[in-house]
């Protein structure tokens, strides 16, 4: 896609219910390590290259789980051709619902905390910079600190 050199979508910036916002799209080993990080306009876009760089840091991944945001057979079958199990629940309006893994599904609580440590950090949770490589560079100095801070 072609895109203009300062553009909001190349900013991650996006339409969403409550406003212009971005999504901080993450991986991680649990409530204090982030594996891979990234800002983008729609979260199942990014999906892919963060499944990429989460299999070369951590190479023996056997599920992925996620939320509803990333439902959809391509998102499904990206996990699958990297030999991940996807553990991502089915939407409401879904038209071939399957099974959840529950108990599986009850780890995301971890990710969920480790969103909770990182809008402590006043500049991530406001987003008061335009620009997207700042705003990662801000939640990436903030996933450090969350980092060190259990060190």
């Amino acid at each position: 896609m072609n895109q203009k050199k300062g553009s909001a979508e190349e900013q991650g910036l996006g339409r969403s219910r409550g406003g212009i916002t971005s999504k901080i799209v993450l991986t991680a080993a649990d409530e204090d390590t982030a594996i891979a990080d990234g800002v983008e306009v729609h979260e199942t876009s990014h999906l892919e290259p963060m499944l990429e760089a989460t299999t070369a840091r951590v190479p023996d991944i056997q599920k992925a789980v996620a939320d509803k945001g990333f439902d959809g057979e391509p998102q499904r079958q990206a996990c699958r051709d990297r030999k991940i199990k996807p553990v991502i629940p089915y939407k409401a309006n879904s038209t071939a619902p399957g099974r959840l893994n529950k108990k599986a599904y009850r780890t995301r609580h971890m990710i969920e905390r480790l969103f909770g440590q990182l809008k402590v950090f006043r500049r991530v949770a406001a987003r008061y910079e335009k620009l997207k490589q700042t705003f990662l560079a801000n939640i990436q100095l903030a996933l450090g600190f969350i980092r060190l801070k259990r060190i």
